[in-house]
């Protein structure tokens, strides 16, 4: 038996209810690491209970920009 290959891919999307301040820019402020938090938490959630479910393995909010 052959172990399976984890792949990472990247999602890019827009949350248009978050406004947006200059404190998500910095991945060290009280600000970032809160709606990181709060935004990892959420994809789980929704990607433990999809199709992708019994192969997910988690996921990482790495940047938050103004667009």
């Amino acid at each position: 038996t052959t172990a399976a290959t984890l792949e990472r891919f990247t999602v890019n999307f827009t949350i248009t209810n978050l406004p947006y301040t200059s404190e998500l820019e910095k991945p060290d402020s009280a600000r970032f690491r809160a709606t990181r938090r709060v935004m990892n938490m959420m994809l789980d959630r929704l990607l433990k209970d999809s199709s992708i479910g019994p192969a997910f393995r988690g996921c990482e909010t790495t940047d938050f920009r103004y667009g």
